[in-house]
């Protein structure tokens, strides 16, 4: 290969045998391989542009190292990322075309993140729950709220580590929603187009069942834009924010007989946020938005919404030079407050605006989905019911999250 070319990848520090490494993979999980390599390593593979021929990046390397990389060990390492169809080869556009193909063709949504994120045995995953379950109740006793129930946010974090703000966020619904179809937006990471709304009709599969999608109500949205709301619809394949909140969803409902959701996926608002501007003056989010309220509005007590997001995403693994300390993590949780009450007054753009005017410095991955809940929802108040920071000191970097529940 001559001109090689890397594909989107995430390289993030680990640690590993005692050693700094940087381990590479797939966001999109198109691929399931995972590489450890070095800094050094990491130079190379920064020059696999498509435009770089093998003699340039030879010649890079001995201008940055002092010598070249011999032309087998190049080879070489282009043949690894190659295998771990990291690059943009007919090796992985040939994967990739029959991937999308089993995608199209199946009806369901299987999940990818079971045996991975949290159990494939549905018992197992029922323990799981109501363990969580259990231990927010010993934390603090549910006291019923006055006003009836809208909406969520809660975390999309793994559960090892969110669950029980997640339980937080859920047994406000298990003890007070009639809903019949819930929308829920979720954070898609990875999305390949600018499509700002990715829709799917697929149905949602976990080990707890699989969750019929409304597709009346998935048609009457897509009928009132004029651009195609599913493209980009791959994303939802692996995109783990809308699955574990459905994973959740079934456990809750698991004694309601007919239900329904919508899955919608939202894409970055990080152009946006760069050049200052508010999300309502791009026409295609402020007409989907606009459509959307008012179907909601129209379903009354039949709808209910949920956002699976997260808050900062801060430290080496997402991109950031220093390490996070005490003093990052407070000045975080100080911004997100800060945000979370623009949350809690359904203010959707004081909400953004707490976020672009750091120009998302927190990194905060639940922004577009947020901001979707706040312009959408028919809803009179907003509640934080709780808070927490994910500490990795392994990678010295830090996620936040939060549960929110909102009630007319």
């Amino acid at each position: 290969m001559e001109y090689p070319k890397l594909n989107p990848i995430e390289a993030f520090p680990v640690e590993h045998k005692g050693q700094r490494v940087i381990c590479l993979r797939d966001p999109n999980s198109l691929s399931d391989k995972v590489l450890l390599v070095s800094k050094e390593t990491i130079f190379i593979i920064s020059l696999f542009d498509g435009k770089n021929s093998t003699q340039d990046i030879q010649k890079k390397c001995k201008e940055k190292f002092g010598e070249s990389v011999p032309s087998d060990e190049l080879e070489r390492l282009i043949s690894q990322l190659d295998d771990a169809l990291f690059l943009d080869s007919e090796k992985f556009k040939e994967f990739k075309n029959q991937i999308v193909e089993d995608f199209n063709l199946s009806e369901t949504r299987a999940s990818s993140h079971a045996g991975l994120s949290y159990p494939d045995e549905a018992d197992e995953l029922n323990k799981w729950f109501e363990k969580f379950f259990k231990e927010d109740q010993e934390k603090e006793p549910y006291s019923k709220p006055k006003g009836k129930l809208r909406g969520l946010i809660s975390p999309h974090i793994d559960f090892t580590r969110g669950g029980h703000l997640y339980a937080k966020a859920y047994r406000e619904l298990d003890e007070n929603c009639e809903a019949d179809t819930y929308i829920i937006f979720g954070t898609s990471h990875y999305a390949e187009v600018d499509n700002p709304f990715i829709l799917t009709r697929k149905n949602f599969e976990t080990p707890l069942g699989v969750s019929e999608t409304d597709g009346e109500i998935i048609d009457k949205i897509a009928n009132t834009c004029p651009w195609d709301l599913f493209e980009g619809e791959l994303a939802h394949r692996t995109e783990h924010s809308i699955e574990f909140q459905v994973a959740f969803l079934q456990y809750v409902l698991k004694k309601k007989e007919e239900y329904k959701i919508v899955p919608i996926l939202c894409n970055s608002f990080f152009n946006l946020v760069q050049e200052g501007k508010s999300p309502r003056e791009d026409k295609r989010v402020s007409l989907f938005l606009d459509s959307l309220g008012n179907i909601i509005r129209e379903m009354g007590n039949r709808v209910f919404i949920i956002a699976g997001v997260d808050m900062a995403h801060v430290g080496p693994k997402f991109g950031d030079k220093e390490a996070v300390n005490d003093l990052t993590l407070s000045r975080i949780k100080e911004r997100d407050m800060n945000s979370l009450k623009y949350s809690e007054k359904l203010d959707a753009e004081g909400f953004y605006r707490s976020i672009e005017e750091e120009k998302d410095w927190r990194k905060i991955c639940g922004l577009s989905s947020i901001y979707a809940t706040l312009s959408t929802i028919n809803a009179e108040k907003g509640k934080l019911l709780d808070y927490d920071q994910a500490l990795e000191p392994d990678t010295g970097s830090v996620v936040s999250f939060a549960s929110l529940a909102f009630y007319s």
